[in-house]
């Protein structure tokens, strides 16, 4: 089975639709996406309705971005070490505005935690690990092997789905893979879209990146005209410019 790995789409619609031609193009079964669907772009409707159209072979979760919207947003943040500023909170309101009844419903349904079962191989899927109390363990961009397996030592699965931190991990131990695909939908200084494919067949598991290159350009002249709040901040933070 051919699996899309997609996480942090972070609402730009121009790198969602790059990956998933890149998909149709290799002809994959299932979409696998790890959180963090909307947030920090301009286009989340356009992002939530096109994996809409997918809905019947993708599996989602919530990442902290849905958090947002779905439980209100949360005092401290990035490992409670700072306030969220006054631009960052109207970037959220401005975000969540621009979503229909039925794209909130959609994101509203999707859990936290998917364990799923394909090809004889369990596999576990979540925008990052979390504490006992609900809150993401600590953010660790380009984990060590024992680090991988300490952040899901409460899970036995064969394979670990996550993203958040919009860095690229891959790290295999013991038969158990631990995948980062990186983010979607934040290039920082490049015009690729990442993405990732997971193959299971006879209980083999290979895995390879996907860059799926789009006209990033385009986009950043959007923010720009648009000036949506934070977009100095957005463009600066994950766009490289």
């Amino acid at each position: 089975m051919k699996i899309g790995i997609i996480s942090d789409i972070h609402s730009n619609i121009q790198a969602l639709k790059a990956v998933l031609n890149e998909f149709d193009r290799i002809k994959i079964d299932k979409i696998i996406c790890c959180g963090d669907i909307i947030g920090i772009g301009i286009n989340p409707e356009e992002v939530v309705q096109e994996l809409l159209k997918r809905k019947n072979y993708l599996i989602a979760v919530q990442g902290n971005h849905e958090q947002y919207l779905l439980k209100g947003l949360p005092k401290k943040i990035h490992d409670n070490k700072r306030k969220m500023s006054k631009e960052e909170i109207e970037n959220h309101k401005w975000n969540h505005n621009k979503l229909s009844e039925q794209s909130i419903k959609f994101l509203s349904e999707l859990k936290l935690l998917e364990n799923i079962e394909i090809e004889g191989k369990k596999i576990l899927v979540v925008h990052y690990p979390q504490q006992n109390n609900g809150s993401y363990k600590i953010h660790i961009k380009n984990p060590s092997v024992i680090e991988s397996k300490e952040m899901f030592k409460e899970y036995d699965d064969d394979i670990y789905l996550y993203g958040h931190t919009h860095t690229y991990s891959l790290n295999k131990i013991d038969n158990k893979w631990y995948i980062n695909p990186g983010s979607l939908g934040c290039p920082l200084n490049t015009n690729i879209a990442k993405a990732g494919l997971l193959e299971i067949s006879n209980e083999k598991v290979k895995y390879k990146t996907i860059n799926a290159e789009y006209n990033v350009k385009e986009v950043v002249e959007e923010i720009y005209r648009l000036k949506i709040p934070l977009y100095k901040e957005i463009l600066k933070i994950f766009y490289g410019i």
